[in-house]
């Protein structure tokens, strides 16, 4: 036995060196003068072929210590001891250094990959993109895993040479559970996995600049319609600032509110046809992670088709898919006749798997929009998605400020498992309408509202300047309360900003004005109480148009007789529109909390007020079918299923003034939009009833 044992010490010693040297070219877990791969201890109590490829771990327990042979004195357990931790703690060192040789090198490799894509896949020359970046990145990521296997695979077998031919007579080091378990092995799949992704970002980052494969587009300049008339913003839009009151009886003991608006009212587009309307650059954002297997992923599908049919050769069009990261489809492209087909090959071949990061997708876009090389006159983004991102709020916040140019960016939400709390707080950063889809079948008419408005668009960067400064003795006038998240202020002074104005729509931006007590008689005067500016790019000429505005009223004493003061219907109609909504998030809120009671009494409040008003009851028709809706959502039942997502919807498009409010039955069935919706204007009512016809044939 002595003997035998001898022999084969003798014989490893021999080959130690050629396998040391062997495997130090393979960059493996040794260094000079260093002793076997940590890998030995694990084969020292295993056979080779238990060995796992990607999770070496090292667990030493003590009732297979009693099985040991050699265990024969105290001075033996204290040499193995030493010995294996010595071990242990030189190829821990010596994966370190592998650790830092092999992030130099992937940081070579990355400039290099990041070369390539510049000189040979985004050059202004070439127009179709035939291998996309992360193609390659996959790619060049697949050849290092191969590497990695096979380094191992070549250990596996370098090491088998020195485990002793009689595994009963193995020594098996004595000491008390040295580790439970080891450091992660550097060729772990996690890691792996963790430096595949860190590669795709620092690529991403890298490559932020390269978005040179737009098509060409004519200049705007060259872009105007001859008949300039249809496009005459002075004439097509009207400014001005009401109150429900003109006049106010002045109150000595109780400061009062009241209501008023600014108001943007726009003039319906005669036609539709291409020669009558804007160019659009639409990037569409497609989640493929897993969950948007079979139904969903095939109405997207159909969708994008559908959509094909309403843009024309001065519209662009670009598709970027989404899971864990996010990829190119096509460049931004003109919807020609010919480009059409190439659109549908692509669309067919879109597919679903992986995780879902929505961050990743509206880098790429954000990056498009702003480095293009060409300007559409309008642009805007279509995010779909049926998941949850916990980081996206804060990511896309964060990115959407690199580009300078006016957008929109409307989100669609498909199904009850998606986060309707992130695809608002999306969407409100670029004044875009939330279109909740429970029922996929009506996302194509979801897809059509949205595209009707940005054709329709005759302005757009629009700002209003709002400033209360009233002469004395009326100075304490001021703007108490506003409505939505439009509202920008600063000291006494108020900003509005948003990205387009659409035809045949009104903006109505309410706010309540706070009158004092006054003390001392007034003569009957009309005071100036408020001033506001409009300013409007024309998006097919770049002109920029100033329209002025102001609020005026006449004050009387508490004491005098006045007669009866008439209020404006149309102001009256619009605070009952953003009253009803606030009750609808304030009973939402209530829901979060599980007070569900308080919830229906915040909506019968308002409800009560509008129907005990006449006027209000028969111009009210939009909010208060909101308020039913939201009253049904809020029942404890119907809230965790469509409920929230319903209110989340209603209280973002409601102040908007833009988007579809989806109607659901009390089972929780999504219908379909038979009548006009409150903010539709002309041209989207035409686009979905021409969906809507071709699918009532397609079904009988």
């Amino acid at each position: 036995m002595k003997s035998k044992q001898l022999h084969m010490n003798q014989r490893n010693q021999q080959q130690f060196p050629i396998q040391q040297q062997q495997i130090q070219q393979q960059n493996l877990f040794y260094d000079e003068d260093k002793s076997l791969n940590v890998q030995l201890l694990r084969t020292l109590k295993q056979p080779p072929h238990s060995i796992r490829q990607n999770n070496i771990d090292i667990n030493f327990h003590l009732n297979q210590l009693k099985k040991n042979p050699f265990q024969n004195s105290n001075q033996q357990k204290v040499n193995h001891f030493k010995i294996g931790h010595r071990q242990i703690k030189q190829s821990q060192q010596s994966a370190s250094l592998v650790r830092r040789d092999m992030n130099n090198n992937n940081n070579n490799n990355t400039n290099q990959l990041i070369e390539q894509i510049k000189n040979q896949y985004y050059s202004p020359q070439q127009q179709n993109v035939q291998i996309t970046p992360y193609k390659l990145i996959q790619q060049s990521h697949n050849n290092q895993m191969s590497q990695f296997s096979r380094n191992i695979n070549n250990n596996y077998i370098q090491l088998d040479q020195f485990i002793p031919q009689n595994r009963d007579q193995s020594p098996q080091l004595d000491f008390n559970q040295l580790f439970s378990r080891t450091n992660q092995n550097l060729f772990r799949y996690s890691e792996l996995r963790k430096r595949k992704q860190q590669l795709l970002e620092e690529i991403q980052i890298k490559t932020e600049t390269i978005f040179d494969n737009d098509e060409y587009i004519a200049p705007q300049e060259n872009q105007i319609n001859k008949n300039l008339s249809n496009n005459d913003l002075s004439s097509k839009v009207s400014f001005e600032i009401k109150c429900l009151q003109k006049t106010c009886k002045l109150k000595n003991e109780e400061s009062q509110q009241l209501p008023a608006m600014i108001s943007i009212k726009t003039q319906e587009i005669d036609s539709i046809e291409t020669e009558r309307r804007v160019g659009v650059d639409l990037i569409c954002l497609i989640d493929r992670s897993g969950s948007m297997v079979r139904q969903k992923i095939n109405m997207v599908q159909q969708t994008l088709l559908i959509l094909l049919n309403f843009l024309s050769d001065q519209d662009r069009l670009q598709l970027i898919i989404f899971n864990e990261s996010a990829e190119q489809l096509t460049p931004l492209k003109c919807v020609t006749e010919q480009n059409k087909e190439y659109f549908k090959s692509i669309i067919n071949s879109i597919t679903a798997q992986g995780l879902t990061r929505i961050s990743a997708a509206t880098n790429l876009a954000f990056q498009q929009l702003n480095n293009r090389k060409y300007k559409n006159n309008v642009s805007s983004i279509f995010l779909l998605s049926d998941g949850h991102d916990s980081q996206a709020a804060y990511d896309v916040e964060k990115q959407i400020n690199i580009v300078k140019d006016p957008f929109t960016l409307h989100t669609f939400g498909f199904g009850d498992r998606h986060d309707a709390k992130l695809m608002t707080s999306i969407c409100n950063l670029k004044n875009g309408s939330f279109y909740f889809v429970q029922d996929i079948t009506l996302l194509d008419e979801f897809f059509v509202d949205a595209l009707g408005g940005l054709i329709s668009v005759i302005g757009e960067d629009v700002k209003i300047q709002v400033l209360s400064n009233p002469d004395q003795p009326y100075q304490d006038i001021k703007i108490s309360k506003t409505y939505g998240n439009m509202w920008k202020q600063n000291n006494e002074s108020y900003e509005i900003h948003f990205p387009q104005l659409i035809s045949g729509t009104r903006k109505d931006f309410v706010f309540e004005i706070q009158i004092p007590q006054f003390m001392n008689n007034i003569n009957n005067q009309q005071v100036k109480i408020i001033d506001a500016k409009l300013t409007i790019k024309n998006p097919l000429n770049g002109e920029i148009i100033e329209k002025l505005a102001n609020l005026s009223l006449t004050f009387y004493n508490p004491d005098q007789e006045m007669i009866q003061i008439d209020t404006d219907p149309d102001v009256q109609t619009q605070y009952f529109r953003v009253k009803g909504t606030e009750a609808i998030d304030d009973a939402r809120k209530a829901c979060e909390q599980n007070k569900f009671e308080d919830a229906q009494a915040r909506i019968n409040h308002i409800l009560i007020q509008i129907q005990q008003n006449k006027i209000a009851n028969s111009l009210c028709a939009g909010i208060i079918q909101d308020l039913d809706q939201a009253k049904q959502a809020s029942m404890i039942t119907s809230y965790k299923t469509f409920g929230q997502k319903q209110m989340y919807q209603m209280v973002t498009n409601n102040y908007l003034q833009g988007g579809i409010n989806s109607i659901f039955t009390a089972n929780g069935k999504q219908l379909q939009q038979k009548q006009p919706a409150h903010y539709q204007n002309r041209i989207q009512q035409i686009m979905m009833s021409k969906v809507q016809n071709q699918k009532s044939r397609q079904h009988y």
